[in-house]
């Protein structure tokens, strides 16, 4: 079977459908460049953000460790500040009791 002429109007018709087709496959590929353009951005910044929360929590870690280590140094110098009172208090209290001893035996 052989294909049927076609007549001018239908050929210029054909020749508009393929430049339409051939425009709407531009602009396809277009939209398929800025979307790969756009996805590339986006995945440099979530590597840039994951980046910047992986120092972020590093930074967070260390103070907790530095923390901590504050923390149980104050605790051995509030032991250490203890035993201190304590032996002044029984050291001054000493020395007010030889004191006053002192003093009831010159008065009497």
């Amino acid at each position: 079977m052989r294909p049927l002429p076609l007549s001018d109007q239908d050929h210029q018709m054909l020749l508009k459908h393929g430049k339409e087709l051939s425009d709407h496959e531009r602009r396809i590929t277009d939209l398929n460049n800025k979307m790969t353009d756009t996805l590339k951005s986006v995945d440099e910044s979530n590597k840039y953000l994951r980046e910047q929360n992986n120092r972020i929590l590093e930074a967070v870690i260390r103070g907790d460790e530095k923390s901590e280590n504050h923390k149980n140094e104050m605790e051995v110098i509030n032991r250490q500040n203890l035993w201190k009172v304590v032996t002044i208090a029984i050291g001054s209290s000493s020395v007010i009791y030889l004191i006053l001893q002192q003093l009831m035996h010159f008065i009497h």
